[in-house]
């Protein structure tokens, strides 16, 4: 399953320019795969702090678990997302 997750931070916590919330960040996100989410892509608006994450987990739990460590360093919107063409292909057949 798919999800498109929307991390936004501060000043405060951005990993830009602090080396241990940076080693945070960075520790969570090669953690993905061993806790069983694989990202797709990472985008970023730099002066909006936010971070934009297209993720693959079977399970939400799964998901739970890789952004633990960096629950604290922001506020993350996450959300399962489908391909248009497959949303298409599903109300086509109903």
């Amino acid at each position: 399953m798919f999800f498109h997750a929307t991390h936004k931070h501060n000043y405060q916590t951005c990993p830009a320019h602090n080396a241990d919330v940076k080693a945070q960040f960075m520790g969570a996100l090669q953690s993905a795969e061993e806790k069983g989410v694989k990202v797709h892509g990472m985008y970023t608006d730099v002066p909006g702090h936010t971070i934009f994450m297209v993720l693959e987990s079977d399970s939400v739990e799964k998901l739970v678990a890789f952004f633990d460590p960096i629950v604290d360093l922001g506020d993350t919107d996450i959300r399962p997302v489908t391909a248009l063409i497959n949303a298409i292909a599903i109300l086509q057949d109903n």
